[in-house]
C-alpha cells in the first residue's frame, strides 16, 4: 500500500512474510534513545503481526488458491438450490436495490476484472480498467457491467462467475513471494494494494461483501460455510480491503486508529489505520485504539459490515460494543463506502 507503518522493519510492505529468530532486523548494541526504543518496539510489534499474518495464511498463495476453489463450491452448491423465481427477488433490505440476478452480473464482473488486471500486471504492462479511470467512476462501472449482462440467461451467469473463481485459484497458484507483494495502483482504491491483497479482495468481495446477497436466503448467507480458519483469513482479507477503501477526503486531516475485535469461531483481533495519505488494514492490535468495535460472533459482523443487519438491537443487547470516541464511531462507515 501506498502509506506504511512499518517504520524500520525489514519486512515488505504487505509481505506475508517475515525474519526468522537468528535473522532479527533490529538486534543492535548502540545505546537507544527513548524516542529510538519506542520506535524500534513498534518495529517488533509489526515483525510480529507480520508474522501471525502468515501463520493463518490470508495471502499465501496456495491458501488463496484453496480459498478460492472452497468458495467455488459453495456458491455451486448454494446456485443448485435456487429456483427460477429466486434470481427476481430483491437480494438487498432497499426497495430499489439489486435483484439477485443483478448482484451475481455486478460480483462476476468484479471477479473477472481483478483476474484480468491482476493478468495485465503480471505481465509488466499497465493496469487499465474500461469504464474506470478514478474513483467517481465506480457507480456507473457497477451500473455499466450489470447492463452488459442483463441478456445472459442465469445459467451463463453462474457458469461464468464459477468459471472465474476457478480462474482465479489457478493465477494465484504458481505466484512466488515477489510477486504476490507487487504493488498495482487501482483507479477505485485509495491506497495501492499488493498482488496478493487483490486476490483476497476478490474473495472478500465475493464471499463477504456480496455473501448474503447471492446467498439462496439472507438468513443463511454464504459465509456460515465457512470453516473457522477461512472464515477468519476472510476477514482478515475484508479489513484489507477496507483501508484500501477509505476515503481521505472524507476523512480530511483525521489521523486515527479503528480497532475490530470478534469472539468465537473464525474470530480475532484487526485494526485499521487511517490518515490524510490512506488507509491499511490489518490483522492484530494496536497500543492504543481511538474506537473499538467488539463483536460476540464473526456472523454479526459480517451481517452489520454488509447492511443485512441494524446495529441497534446487538447494541441494547450487549452482543456488540463500542469504546473510545463515539462521535468517531458514528462516522465509521461514512468513511469506507465505496461510492
Amino acid at each position: 500500500m501506498a502509506p506504511t507503518w512499518c517504520w524500520r522493519s525489514r519486512v515488505p510492505k504487505g509481505s506475508i512474510m517475515a525474519p526468522t529468530e537468528h535473522e532479527h532486523p533490529l538486534d543492535t548494541t548502540e545505546e537507544l534513545s527513548a524516542e529510538e526504543q519506542a520506535e524500534r518496539e513498534h518495529a517488533e510489534a509489526e515483525v510480529a503481526l507480520a508474522r501471525l499474518e502468515d501463520r493463518i495464511g490470508a495471502f499465501t498463495a496456495y491458501t488463496l488458491a484453496n480459498d478460492f476453489l472452497e468458495l467455488r463450491e459453495i456458491f455451486a452448491g448454494s446456485f443448485e438450490r435456487m429456483k427460477a423465481e429466486d434470481w427476481q427477488r430483491r437480494s438487498e433490505r432497499r426497495a430499489q436495490g439489486w435483484t439477485r440476478r443483478q448482484a451475481l452480473a455486478h460480483v462476476t464482473a468484479v471477479t473477472e476484472a481483478y483476474n484480468q488486471a491482476i493478468s495485465t500486471a503480471l505481465a509488466g504492462e499497465p493496469v487499465v480498467i474500461p469504464g474506470m479511470s478514478e474513483r467517481s467512476d465506480l457507480k456507473a462501472f457497477n451500473e455499466a457491467a450489470i447492463e452488459a449482462r442483463a441478456e445472459l440467461t442465469v445459467e451463463a451467469l453462474t457458469t461464468t462467475f464459477l468459471d472465474a473463481l476457478s480462474e482465479s485459484a489457478s493465477l494465484v497458484a504458481p505466484l512466488s513471494l515477489k510477486e504476490m507483494v507487487h504493488h498495482v495502483p487501482l483507479p477505485h482504491l485509495s491506497s495501492v494494494p499488493t498482488i496478493g491483497e487483490m486476490f483476497g479482495s476478490s474473495l472478500a468481495h465475493a464471499g463477504i461483501i456480496h455473501g448474503a446477497q447471492l446467498a439462496l436466503t439472507r438468513a443463511r448467507p454464504i459465509w456460515i460455510y465457512f470453516q473457522p480458519g477461512m472464515m477468519r483469513r476472510q476477514i482478515t482479507r475484508f479489513v484489507h480491503l477496507l483501508g484500501l477503501n477509505y476515503w481521505p477526503e472524507r476523512g480530511g486531516d483525521l489521523h486515527a486508529t479503528i480497532a475490530i475485535n470478534i469472539a468465537g469461531q473464525g474470530g480475532g483481533s484487526w485494526l485499521i489505520r487511517i490518515s490524510p495519505s490512506g488507509g491499511q488494514g490489518k490483522i492484530g492490535r494496536a497500543r492504543t485504539n481511538d474506537v473499538t468495535f467488539s463483536f460476540n460472533s464473526a456472523d454479526l459482523f459480517c451481517r452489520i459490515m454488509t447492511f443485512q443487519s441494524s446495529a441497534w438491537r446487538p447494541l441494547l443487547l450487549r452482543r456488540l460494543r463500542v469504546a473510545g470516541q463515539l462521535g468517531l464511531a458514528r462516522r465509521v462507515p461514512h468513511f469506507f463506502m465505496p461510492t
